[in-house]
């Protein structure tokens, strides 16, 4: 036989704690207070990868990310970078 609980399953279906999670596409900071989208950071990080003839992967064990395919992901918008890996990748593309 269940365990009858003390408190009504329904007042914590009500009762929400936590605030919802709004993504937005803010602008991106780079190294000389440049406000980017994102849009505009994708396209210049390719940009600057081929000029300077790397590889994604190339590219990716320059800055060192632990993930084989950070860059790849980022460069086909699978993964949103945090703010490390964005100042990571301006710093090793000195954009």
């Amino acid at each position: 036989m269940p365990k009858k609980n003390n408190y009504d399953d329904e007042d914590d279906i009500n009762n929400q704690q936590w605030a919802p999670i709004i993504i937005t596409k803010e602008p991106i900071m780079t190294k000389d207070k440049v406000e980017l989208t994102a849009d505009q950071f994708l396209h210049k990080l390719i940009s600057k990868r081929e000029e300077l003839k790397l590889s994604q992967i190339q590219l990716n064990m320059k800055c060192k990310f632990p993930y084989k395919y950070t860059i790849r992901d980022i460069e086909s918008k699978r993964y949103n970078p945090t703010t490390l890996e964005i100042k990571t990748i301006s710093n090793i593309l000195n954009f």
